[in-house]
C-alpha cells in the first residue's frame, strides 16, 4: 500500500481528529510492542483519550510539529492533502525526535517511532526513521525485551551503550539506551 511521510503543520486550534488518529497509532503501537510486558490498563480507553488530548494540543505547537513525522496511507490517484484534512484512518505510523533528554548526552534523541503491525516489513519504519533523523548521530531508548525493535535499530547503526533503566511508572519496564555515531 502506498504511503507518504509528512510533517504536520501547526493549527491554531487543537486538531482533535488528527490527534485521535495519531493517538490510535500510539496506543496500538504500545500494545503491539509491549502487550506481553505491560498490564492492559496501559492501552485502555482512558489512555487513548489522554493521548488524543495530548496530540491535539501538541499539534498547535510549531516546535512539536517540526519534530514529528507522520506516515499516512495514500491513494495513488489522489495527492496527499494537508495533514489536518486527512481522514483519521490514514495515519499508520509516526516518529518524534528532539534534543537528547539524558544529562550525559547531547544531540538528537529518537523519542518515539511506532507503526501499526499491519505495516511491519513494508519499509515504513525505515522511511520514518530516515525522515526523522536520517543518518545523524542519535540516541534512543528501547524496551530490553523488544527484539524486533532492537534488531531494527541495530541494522541502522545503533548499539547498546550499557545504560539500562527500569521505568517504575510502566510496570518496571526495563529499557536500554542505544546510540549511533559517537553519541
Amino acid at each position: 500500500m502506498p504511503f507518504a511521510i509528512i510533517t504536520p503543520q501547526a493549527s491554531p486550534e487543537p486538531d482533535v481528529e488528527l490527534g485521535a488518529a495519531i493517538a490510535r497509532v500510539h496506543v496500538a503501537g504500545w500494545r503491539e510492542a509491549y502487550g506481553h510486558l505491560l498490564d492492559e490498563h496501559f492501552y485502555d480507553d482512558a489512555v487513548l483519550a489522554t493521548r488524543t488530548e495530548q496530540w491535539a494540543q501538541w499539534l498547535t505547537q510549531p516546535e512539536s510539529c517540526a519534530r514529528t513525522r507522520l506516515a499516512v496511507r495514500t491513494d495513488p490517484s489522489t495527492p496527499v492533502t494537508a495533514p489536518g484534512l486527512l481522514p483519521s484512518t490514514d495515519v499508520v505510523g509516526f516518529a518524534s525526535v528532539g534534543e537528547a533528554r539524558d544529562d550525559d548526552r547531547t544531540g538528537l534523541e529518537l523519542w518515539a517511532l511506532y507503526i501499526l503491525s499491519s505495516h511491519y516489513g513494508t519499509g515504513l519504519g525505515q522511511a520514518l526513521l530516515d525522515a526523522a533523523i536520517g543518518t545523524a548521530p542519535a540516541t534512543l531508548w528501547v524496551a530490553e525485551d523488544n527484539p524486533r525493535a532492537r534488531s531494527f535499530y541495530a541494522r541502522n547503526g545503533f548499539t547498546p551503550d550499557g545504560t539500562r533503566n527500569v521505568d517504575a511508572a510502566a510496570d518496571d519496564l526495563a529499557e536500554i539506551r542505544m546510540t549511533r555515531g559517537g553519541q
